[in-house]
């Protein structure tokens, strides 16, 4: 059975993702854990520097203490397991990526970021990866979402990049639910 371990972005709940998960795929198990750090009015996985720059060995850190934990407590069978991150879930997807690639089927990573402009991932052979990027995403430089992706197909990940008609928001008429929902298939089906 598959589950969805949806990571929220920065100043968001555990709520944010569940109904574009359930429209996603509604039979799937959602896991939907809640970022540690409190930020405005939410939460977050990991803080950023001051310079709003991100801390890579610390993020790396986070996601390492957070799977180990998490295989001990109720993470189902890694093949089953399809991580959805939005925004700084994006980015804390990419470093659960990095540090325990064995333990996700892949993931759809929804506005994100690189760890770092040179960032290398640890290896994971063929391994499905959808990055959805909006082309006037405020908070991204504009080539953000093709490093991202170059780094993920050089440690061997099999990414399918779209940069859609959106901010950092969601698309308009669920373009980014419509994108995930033909990807998904598509995986299931190879």
């Amino acid at each position: 059975m598959l589950s969805l371990l949806a990571l929220h972005g920065s100043g968001r709940d555990e709520t944010d993702l569940a109904d574009f998960c359930h429209q996603l795929a509604p039979q799937a198990r959602l896991i939907a854990p809640r970022g540690p750090f409190a930020q405005a009015d939410g939460y977050t996985f990991f803080r950023r520097r001051s310079d709003r720059s991100i801390d890579a060995a610390e993020v790396l850190d986070l996601a390492t203490k957070w799977v180990s934990q998490e295989a001990e407590a109720d993470l189902p069978a890694p093949s089953g397991v399809l991580l959805v991150g939005y925004s700084s879930g994006a980015i804390f997807a990419a470093a659960m990526l990095s540090v325990a690639p064995e333990r996700f089927a892949g993931a759809i990573l929804l506005r994100p970021e690189p760890l770092s402009p040179s960032f290398t991932f640890s290896e994971m052979r063929a391994k499905p990866i959808l990055i959805v990027a909006g082309n006037d995403d405020e908070r991204r430089r504009r080539d953000d979402a093709a490093v991202l992706a170059e780094q993920l197909e050089m440690a061997g990940a099999v990414v399918s990049l779209n940069v859609i008609e959106a901010g950092h928001g969601w698309a308009p008429q669920n373009g980014d639910l419509a994108l995930a929902r033909a990807w998904l298939a598509s995986v299931a089906t190879k």
